[in-house]
């Protein structure tokens, strides 16, 4: 009963108060909380370093006409801007990844609003022609050309780096080769500086950073105890992305992070000019300083225990020696390889007292083992010798299609059924050819000239030649010192193997 009682009584209470709010008239006006919904910022920008930020947000407002607002802009923890919309020159960052958020506050209310986002800054260094140059005591400096960059009437707008991070490049440059890879999941360029002389003769740099990746000593062999030294005299890299170097005339693999042994061969031979075979194939190229001879070198395909030979996939030991091998007597400027048609045609240019001689060498099928050379052209060029450039061309115009470089005169050839032809003539203030490339598209010759007797503290200069029109394009006058490599980088519109850095 009293259970009852109570639970009556209760509802009794409930009617009573229900009915005295019925009988009140007032007027009471109610105002709904304002809120805020905020679109229109990507969650991932890359922004290049030094350049101007500049973000409208899409703001969702209940009542725009009855709110006060505060906006806070952070990179970091620190404040950067307290307008509605940034418009900022970025303060000087660490490149890569920032953690930024754009916070609005109702100072009415308290309320707050919060939207985060990821900027990632890149470093100045990244879609362009990179040029590996030495100065007169022997120092490395790289000079960089924006793929956007209009043409240059002084240097202004060419950027220049000693080392990379706070590793200084090493004397006597040897190389640059540029890369597309993947770093913990993310796609990037990577750059490799080869150096003769100093503590990292190899830096590996990540481009979206132009951090270094990788720094490459002799503590970099795996079996560093048997002491192995490396002292890099160039570099080559497979379709597969594998890598390799030349160290004293030997070929060393290079696979994350660490040297392989150098190839063990059962004679002596001192490697140069090494070329991949092309379309991924697993052999190379080599020239053999010793004996003037052009061979193939690839990984043993299985052990001979009668020779000691142990099968290595990751050292190229075995040797093969072209069928009806020649000796080259001139001296070897330039090889190449391509694929078609079935097979490897390689090509050796040398050039000799009666010009450029065109040595070609075929593998019948895709990674065969066997090689046989096929033929010698000469190509006559008054005044060819060692100064003499070449540079063969694999994709765009310049497929099929080699190029040399004297004085201030560029012919060209096709490589099959080969005839050297006038293609252009530079500008005759600028010196003489120094260093021959092709834009990574394969639409336009990138050449370096010098003049030995400018008054200019960097005596190097660089001309862009479209390959359709034979015409000089773009001069970039006294911007380098000696030019010992070039490579041309992917624009940002590349997924690896699309459009290049040819933008101009």
């Amino acid at each position: 009963m009293k259970r009852t009682t109570l639970l009556y009584s209760t509802i009794l209470s409930l009617g009573l108060l229900m009915g005295a709010c019925a009988e009140d008239d007032g007027n009471y006006d109610y105002t709904p909380i304002n809120s805020v919904t905020i679109e229109g910022l990507e969650e991932d920008l890359l922004v290049e370093a030094g350049s101007r930020l500049q973000l409208t947000p899409v703001l969702n407002i209940t009542n725009e006409s009855n709110i006060n607002l505060s906006y806070e802009w952070t990179i970091g923890e620190t404040v950067v801007s307290t307008e509605r919309n940034l418009d900022i020159a970025l303060p000087p960052l660490d490149y890569g990844e920032h953690l930024c958020a754009l916070t609005i506050r109702d100072l009415d209310n308290g309320m707050q609003y919060r939207m985060t986002f990821s900027l990632t800054i890149t470093n100045p260094f990244n879609y362009g022609y990179y040029f590996l140059t030495r100065m007169d005591d022997g120092s490395t400096e790289m000079a960089y050309i924006p793929a956007n960059s209009e043409d240059a009437s002084t240097a202004e707008d060419v950027m220049y780096a000693t080392g990379v991070g706070e590793y200084p490049f090493g004397k006597e440059p040897a190389q640059i080769y540029g890369g597309y890879t993947y770093v913990n999941g993310t796609s990037c360029w990577q750059m490799t500086f080869l150096t003769n002389e100093g503590d990292n003769p190899v830096i590996i740099t990540n481009n979206n950073t132009f951090q270094p990746m990788y720094l490459i000593t002799d503590a970099n062999f795996i079996n560093e105890d048997q002491g192995y030294r490396f002292l890099p005299e160039c570099t080559v890299v497979s379709m597969r992305q594998e890598q390799f170097f030349i160290s004293q005339g030997q070929y060393i693999r290079y696979v994350d992070g660490k040297l392989y042994r150098p190839a063990r061969h059962l004679q002596d031979y001192y490697w140069s000019h090494p070329v991949m075979g092309a379309s991924g194939a697993s052999f190379a190229w080599v020239f053999d300083e010793l004996s003037k001879r052009i061979y193939s070198i690839a990984p043993y395909s299985s052990d001979n225990p009668e020779l000691g030979i142990v099968a290595d996939s990751y050292a190229y030991d075995e040797v093969t020696e072209p069928e009806n091998n020649v000796t080259i007597d001139g001296t070897l400027l330039y090889a190449s390889d391509a694929y078609s048609g079935g097979g490897h045609l390689f090509n050796a240019y040398a050039a000799e007292s009666d010009g450029i001689h065109l040595y070609t060498f075929k593998k019948a099928v895709w990674n065969a083992k066997e090689s046989t050379f096929s033929g010698e052209t000469v190509l006559p060029l008054p005044g060819a010798g060692e100064n003499t450039k070449i540079a063969a061309g694999t994709t765009g115009i310049s497929n099929d299609m080699f190029y040399v470089g004297s004085g201030t005169e560029i012919y060209s050839s096709p490589t099959t059924l080969p005839t050297l032809s006038s293609f252009c003539t530079l500008p005759s203030d600028l010196g003489e050819v120094e260093y021959l490339g092709l834009s990574a598209r394969g639409n336009r010759l990138v050449v370096v000239m010098y003049d030995e007797n400018s008054s200019e503290e960097r005596k190097g200069s660089v001309v862009y030649v479209d390959l359709s029109s034979h015409a000089v394009t773009h001069t970039f006058p006294h911007i380098l010192h000696h030019c010992a490599g070039y490579w041309g980088a992917n624009d940002s519109t590349s997924s690896g193997f699309g459009d290049f850095g040819d933008t101009l």
